[in-house]
C-alpha cells in the first residue's frame, strides 16, 4: 500500500527522530563524565547539530501546493556560544 505524502513525512520524521534520540543521549552521557573544556566544546557543537536537525523535522510537514517542503532552518552561531 502506497503512503501519502503526509504518511511518508510523518514516517521519515519516525525514522530519523529514534536515532537522533540514541546520539543525543551518547553526547550527554559522555559530557558528563567529562571535565575536558576542549571535548565539551565538540560536543555542544555537536548537540547543537542534532537540535538543528530536530527542528528542520519539526518543520518538515509544511507542503505548499507546489508539493515542495517549506523547511525553516534556524541559523545558530555555535562558535559565539561555546
Amino acid at each position: 500500500m502506497a503512503l501519502s505524502k503526509n504518511e511518508l513525512i510523518q514516517e521519515l520524521k519516525h525514522e530519523i527522530y529514534s536515532p537522533l534520540a540514541a546520539i543525543r543521549n551518547a553526547l550527554y552521557l559522555v559530557a558528563i563524565r567529562s571535565s575536558d573544556t576542549e571535548i565539551l566544546r565538540y560536543l555542544q557543537l555537536a548537540d547543537a547539530e542534532t537540535s538543528r536537525i530536530a527542528d528542520i523535522l519539526q518543520n518538515a510537514n509544511q507542503i505548499d501546493e507546489k508539493k515542495r517542503l517549506q523547511i525553516t532552518i534556524p541559523f545558530r552561531d555555535v562558535a559565539s556560544a561555546a
